[in-house]
């Protein structure tokens, strides 16, 4: 998989450019209150950079980057519902790669996170996806398990219509006002939420009353020690306030989990993407390596493919799973 499969060029610029543009409308002036790490509780922070009005700032304790200090959960609130870079994400970018994307993520996704059930003896009777979108994960994973009762929960309008049609169950709210379903799910999972919530500990805690005891919580997120932004930084295009304000490290991961109460924490990163998008960014920004010739190497085509895969196994990839288990 290559990242112009599922984030073209094109209209990951026009994205970029509605954000900063959203970022100046929906966050301007206001109170800004600073925070403690999103994954260990720490105060001592270190000011990294801003982007977009926004400061960035980093944990000295467990290595996580946040934003910080943080507008007021209301702006955001204002932001996803009204920007013209959520309305873009959801009306234009994601249907042009949908279909790209259930092949490359969903359908390889599915059968990843089946075979880690299988590993800690976990039978899926009952799922609950949180941000559920199009509906393509249940879709695919209903494909391989038939007989999982399903549940989409799912804020927008428009993405609930989308995955009733696809004759999933939907719950048509923000997860903090789901009712009637404490203690239900087997697993519960989440993909690329985390890193755009206000409060981390607070979302995780959410999902933990949807977890039967003894059931599993899944989620997928960004992580600072993957490659790509280490090397790319404040230039990195994730990094993109007012989205993506959360990146945990794997430190910061395990902290954060243990703190909600969860055990038999496993953190993977199996991303893809780490040397594609550096090798993406330098063909317009030469000179980012220019004194670094031993990674200017180790990205070189003919080693691409071996170091992406140190990368994965080693836990120094962008994107990563954590899986763990609420106590019974």
């Amino acid at each position: 998989m290559k990242e112009k499969d599922i984030r073209p060029a094109n209209l990951m610029l026009k994205y970029a450019e509605l954000s900063a543009k959203d970022a100046k409308f929906f966050f301007k002036g206001g109170e800004r209150s600073s925070l403690l790490c999103i994954g260990c509780n720490s105060q001592n922070t270190s000011f990294q950079f801003n982007k977009n009005t926004f400061d960035y700032v980093l944990c000295d304790e467990c290595g996580s980057l946040f934003q910080s200090p943080r507008p007021k959960i209301e702006a955001f609130e204002a932001f996803y519902k009204d920007s013209e870079s959520s309305r873009y994400w959801a009306e234009v970018f994601f249907p042009i790669v949908s279909e790209a994307r259930r092949e490359k993520i969903f359908k390889p996704r599915v059968k990843r996170l089946m075979s880690m059930c299988d590993n800690v003896n976990l039978e899926v009777l009952k799922l609950i996806d949180v941000g559920a979108g199009y509906g393509v994960f249940l879709d695919e994973w209903r494909v391989l398990n038939p007989d999982t009762q399903l549940l989409a929960i799912e804020p927008s309008f428009s993405l609930a219509e989308d995955c009733r049609k696809k004759q999933l169950k939907v719950v048509e709210s923000i997860v903090e006002k789901v009712d009637g379903y404490d203690n239900y799910a087997d697993l519960v999972v989440c993909f690329e939420v985390l890193e755009h919530v206000n409060s981390p500990i607070e979302f995780i805690n959410v999902l933990t009353k949807l977890v039967r005891p003894g059931g599993y919580i899944f989620i997928s997120t960004l992580c600072i020690d993957g490659f790509d932004l280490q090397v790319l930084w404040d230039k990195s295009s994730q990094i993109s306030p007012p989205h993506h304000i959360n990146f945990h490290s794997i430190k910061g991961f395990k902290s954060l989990f243990e703190r909600a109460g969860y055990t038999d924490i496993l953190i993977e990163t199996p991303g893809q993407l780490d040397v594609d998008i550096v090798l993406n960014f330098i063909k317009n920004s030469p000179d980012l390596l220019e004194d670094n010739r031993f990674i200017k190497s180790l990205i070189d085509e003919d080693k691409a493919e071996a170091f992406q895969t140190f990368l994965k196994e080693n836990n120094l990839s962008s994107h990563a799973w954590i899986m763990a288990k609420k106590p019974e």
